[in-house]
């Protein structure tokens, strides 16, 4: 599988100029672990009708997978303009030079480098993408990590099966990461950061799949963290790509006060316990209350 993930990375080397074409083939790498889990499941028939996590009864989790990823990434900006060197980022204008925008569009792009504007417009956009077309190839790394593996997990307890699924997530990115995406000035360093994310991510992502018994709001978070963490790298200027945004330490401060939130949640309003449970018995928990 990682043999796979490699061939095509460096395929991906050979387009890096091309903005639209590095675009497409990234959006397809997100669906190699659907396509690796499914080969596999249906060499071992076992595996195959082992649990599947396809159900589709809205609750409340639904709602706050959907809309929490815009809360991390408004939360990170805080967090980033703490950080040394960082500040908001007040005259967008400024991230693209002005004589590469056509008279006649200037007005118009003069509108849309208001700060608060292009806030909104990306929440709003990012919030409809989140649901649609990033939750579609979200769906393809998910159904690998969030279905395949928590079905082969299910002894284990909730916090191991998620640091476990983490670490492979990132460890998967590693192809992209070492040709610069998200961490262009540190691409090396950048693989051993994303796992970190990757992880804090996955106690996140897990939770919601257990509580709705259901791949889709693990997709649906993972698709909208993707189409509104832009924002970060257009609203903070100075810092780096180890401090700035959802995977450098300003994402992870975030994340981690999540999960405390959710733990307390769980373990004190709730009354779940998911994460002392193993995977098995959460979804059991579940079954029992739908």
């Amino acid at each position: 599988m990682f043999a796979a993930f490699m061939i095509f990375g460096l395929n991906v080397k050979n387009i890096l100029d091309n903005p639209m074409m590095y675009t497409i083939c990234a959006s397809l790498y997100m669906l190699l672990p659907l396509i690796t889990a499914v080969v596999i499941q249906k060499i071992d028939k076992e595996k195959l009708a082992s649990t599947s996590l396809f159900g589709f009864k809205i609750n409340w989790a639904w709602l706050v997978a959907w809309i929490l990823p815009v809360v991390i990434v408004l939360s990170t900006i805080l967090v980033n303009m703490l950080m040394p060197g960082c500040e908001f980022n007040a005259d967008l204008s400024s991230t693209i030079p002005a004589d590469s925008v056509p008279e006649e569009q200037k007005e118009l792009f003069t509108l849309f480098m208001n700060p608060t504007i292009m806030i909104v417009v990306t929440i709003v956009s990012g919030l409809f993408a989140g649901v649609t077309i990033n939750a579609v190839f979200a769906f393809g790394e998910e159904y690998g990590w969030r279905n395949y593996l928590i079905a082969a997990l299910k002894e284990k307890k909730f916090v191991c099966a998620s640091i476990f699924i983490g670490i492979i997530w990132g460890i998967w990115h590693f192809p992209l990461i070492l040709l610069g995406h998200n961490y262009p000035q540190h691409s090396v360093a950048g693989v051993f950061m994303m796992v970190v994310f990757c992880v804090l991510a996955s106690f996140v992502e897990t939770y919601f799949v257990l509580k709705t018994k259901s791949v889709f709001t693990a997709a649906i978070f993972h698709g909208t963290i993707n189409a509104v963490a832009g924002l970060n790298v257009l609203v903070i200027k100075g810092g780096n790509d180890l401090l700035n945004g959802l995977t450098g330490l300003s994402g992870f401060f975030v994340m981690a006060i999540v999960i405390a939130i959710i733990y307390v949640f769980d373990k004190y309003v709730l009354k779940d316990n998911i994460f002392t449970k193993t995977i098995g018995e959460a979804l059991e928990n579940g079954e029992r209350q739908g």
